[in-house]
C-alpha cells in the first residue's frame, strides 16, 4: 500500500488504536481535537484488564499509569502521546474542523484554532472518532464528509472519587477501581447524585451503554479494528 496522509479527529483511545495501525503501514498520521491537552483527567473510568492487550508501551518511569486493573486513563493517554509523537504522529491540539470536502484528489479539510496547522489542508483519509470523546458541552467538529466514522451508543454516567473508608456508601456501584494513589473510583451508568461530603471529585460524563467498552484496552483494540475495517472497504 502506498503511504497516505491520514487525519483522525477526536483524541481518545479509539483514535490511538487507529493511529497505531495506520502507523504500522507507514502512513503519515495527524490527530486533531479541540482540547488544549490530550489525555485530560476524569472523563473515563481508570479500567484496564490486561496491559499486554495494548501493543504500545505506555509506561511511565514514575508508575503514574496505575496498578492491577486501576490504570489511570489520562496517564495512559499522556504516555501514548509521547510514544506516538516519537513515531512521527502530528498532534493537533486546540484544533477544530470547520469543514471536510471530498474530491477525486482526497479531502480538503479546513482547520481552525491554535494548532500548528490552520486553514485548508489536503488528506487522503479522514477518520471521525469524535463519538468516543465528545461531551455535550463541547462544540462539535463539522465533519461533513469522512472516510469512516466510529459509532457507539452512549448515555450519561457518573463517577465518584473517594477514600477507601467510604466504599460501603457506594455498594451499588457498577464498577469500583482502586487507584495507585490509594483512592477509589465508583462508577454508575446513569446520572447520579450523592450527599456524601467525603467525595473528593464527581465525574459527570457520557459512557458506552455496553460496559465492556469502559475498558481502556477494549477501546484501543476497537480503534485498531476501525482502521482494519476502513482498509477492507478501500480494497
Amino acid at each position: 500500500m502506498i503511504p497516505v496522509r491520514v487525519l483522525i479527529v477526536g483524541a481518545g483511545l479509539i483514535a490511538y488504536g487507529c493511529v497505531y495501525s495506520a502507523l504500522k503501514e507507514g502512513n503519515k498520521v495527524f490527530v486533531a481535537d479541540h482540547n488544549t491537552e490530550f489525555g485530560l483527567p476524569n472523563v473515563w473510568p481508570s479500567l484496564l484488564h490486561n496491559r499486554d492487550n495494548i501493543p504500545l508501551n505506555f509506561a511511565t518511569e514514575q508508575g503514574f499509569e496505575g496498578k492491577d486493573t486501576g490504570f489511570r486513563h489520562e496517564w495512559i493517554m499522556k504516555s501514548m502521546n509521547i510514544q506516538l509523537a516519537k513515531q512521527g504522529v502530528i498532534l493537533l491540539n486546540k484544533a477544530r474542523i470547520v469543514s471536510t470536502v471530498k474530491s477525486k484528489s482526497g479531502f480538503s479539510v479546513h482547520l481552525k484554532g491554535a494548532s500548528q496547522m490552520e486553514g485548508e489542508h489536503m488528506f487522503d483519509m479522514v477518520i471521525d472518532t469524535t463519538k468516543d470523546t465528545w461531551v455535550p458541552w463541547a462544540k462539535q467538529h463539522n465533519l461533513t464528509e469522512v472516510s469512516i466514522r466510529y459509532d457507539v451508543e452512549r448515555k450519561p454516567a457518573t463517577g465518584f472519587l473517594h477514600i477507601d473508608t467510604e466504599v460501603e456508601n457506594f455498594s451499588d456501584a457498577q464498577l469500583k477501581l482502586e487507584r495507585y494513589d490509594g483512592l477509589i473510583e465508583s462508577w454508575y451508568s446513569e446520572q447520579k447524585e450523592s450527599s456524601n461530603f467525603k467525595i473528593l471529585e464527581i465525574m459527570s460524563t457520557y459512557l458506552p451503554v455496553d460496559q465492556n467498552m469502559w475498558s481502556c484496552e477494549q477501546r484501543f483494540l476497537n480503534g485498531m479494528n476501525l482502521w482494519n475495517k476502513l482498509m477492507e472497504t478501500d480494497i
